[in-house]
């Protein structure tokens, strides 16, 4: 019994120790009361015990907010508010260990106005949306900023603002849903006075779906996303950039072969490139747009003007005015340049128009496919413009003489015979009235 009593308390002796080894609301108070802290205020609630297997042992933890000036030179009034866990050493003998800085929040630092900062949002509108671009049929319904709330500073260089936001989104290939949400939107910049920097992180807070109307699937993908009619816009803006160009109503094939040597020797670059996205196959374009490219538009645009324009050689100072025709059938041509050891190939098709009374009508000639290719080593180059004048590229009617003269190795076993090349060539100058008639774009 005697023992029984002696351990009971002894037990309560260490209870009593631990108890008293808890940290008081004063004592924390008192150590967390630095210079320059203004108020220091603790959470509601005890001091807790927490393990942190990070050191292996138990701690006293409180939550506590710090108050004190902020130290920004251009705003003396402005203070911070750290919030943090003070943390104690568990035992008999407690001691302040330290305070772990969760958040800081600013005061005191002038903030845009609600209309400023919704505008600095739409200056920034495709970062704001993120993914929602995508999804998004139309535009926003509404973007405000939420009354009783305001700008959160978390340093003098970076501010959130809540916002409020309303679309209708595919969520999935039937569903078209109004969804309402507050988003977080955070900015930046480099200096306190500074401006305001371009890149920001939009986060969703609050997502409530709303309305779900259901649609065909066709009909569904048929509806533009906002990123569709944005890009849309911006292809149209840049294709309006660029200088004009004056496409023939073309009658035959040959004369787009013509014309299309003809631009590509006299032409720009920038008469090139518009001709080209003007002249393409709708095969070359996102589905629904005649100005937005796909990746193989966009490759093929890019080969022909980085090989036609090449700083070191062009188009012009390789290909003559009235090529050799490597060879041609329905709706196809490759020509050579000319030293006969470099083609350019090319094809055609009329497409588009519309039906009327069972007759398609109002097709137009369209690229199918454009391959230029150049002489690019610097020997090669060399070599080509060693010519004097009036050895390359002779009169018409000297096609084949001037093909006997270069005869270039290897040239013989092509599939550009002379028989070939003189049919070609006799092919292409029968377009000669039409080109003769065209105007230098």
């Amino acid at each position: 019994m005697r023992i029984r009593i002696a351990l009971s308390l002894a037990a309560l002796g260490l209870t009593a120790i631990a108890v008293y080894g808890q940290p008081s609301d004063a004592q924390i108070i008192k150590d967390l009361t630095k210079p320059g802290v203004l108020k220091v205020e603790l959470s509601p609630g005890p001091t807790r015990k927490e393990w942190h297997s990070a050191h292996g042992q138990y701690m006293w933890d409180r939550v506590a907010y710090v108050t004190r000036s902020a130290e920004v030179p251009e705003y003396p009034k402005a203070t911070v508010k750290i919030t943090g866990i003070a943390r104690y050493h568990y035992g008999a003998s407690t001691s302040f260990r330290e305070f772990k800085v969760a958040e800081n929040e600013y005061f005191g630092l002038p903030a845009p106005s609600k209309e400023e900062m919704l505008g600095m949002i739409r200056e920034r509108y495709v970062d704001f949306l993120g993914w929602r671009a995508g999804d998004m049929v139309g535009d926003l319904h509404y973007m405000r900023i939420p009354e009783g709330e305001g700008v959160i500073w978390h340093t003098p260089k970076s501010f959130t603002i809540p916002v409020e936001i309303e679309y209708d989104a595919k969520t999935s290939i039937y569903d078209l849903t109004t969804i309402q949400e507050k988003v977080d939107v955070r900015f930046y910049r480099d200096a306190v006075d500074g401006p305001w920097k371009d890149n920001i992180v939009a986060t969703s807070r609050e997502r409530t779906d709303g309305e779900v109307r259901k649609y065909a699937q066709e009909d569904l993908a048929a509806m533009p996303s906002y990123r569709d009619q944005m890009q849309e816009r911006e292809a149209q803006a840049q294709l309006d950039a660029l200088p004009p160009v004056e496409i023939p109503d073309f009658q035959r094939d040959v004369d787009v072969f013509l014309f299309t040597n003809k631009l590509l020797r006299e032409g720009t670059k920038e008469q090139v490139e518009a001709y080209l996205i003007r002249m393409l196959d709708p095969v070359y374009f996102v589905e629904g747009s005649s100005t937005r490219l796909n990746a193989n538009g966009y490759q093929l645009v890019t080969n022909v003007l980085e090989r036609a324009f090449n700083p070191k050689s062009t188009y012009a100072q390789q290909y003559c005015p009235d090529p050799a025709v490597k060879g041609q059938q329905p709706g196809g041509m490759e020509w050579w340049n000319a030293t006969l050891d470099a083609h350019t190939r090319m094809s055609v098709a009329r497409s588009g128009g519309t039906w009327k009374n069972g007759q398609k009508v109002g097709e137009t000639w369209r690229i199918q496919a454009l391959e230029v290719w150049m002489l690019t080593s610097a020997d090669d180059i060399a070599r080509i413009n060693s010519y004097e004048p009036g050895m390359l590229c002779k009169p018409k009617g000297a096609v084949e003489k001037a093909a006997d003269k270069v005869s270039p190795p290897g040239t013989g076993s092509s599939s550009g015979s002379s028989s070939q090349q003189s049919g070609g060539s006799d092919l292409m100058k029968k377009g000669k009235g039409l080109l003769n008639k065209l105007t230098t774009p």
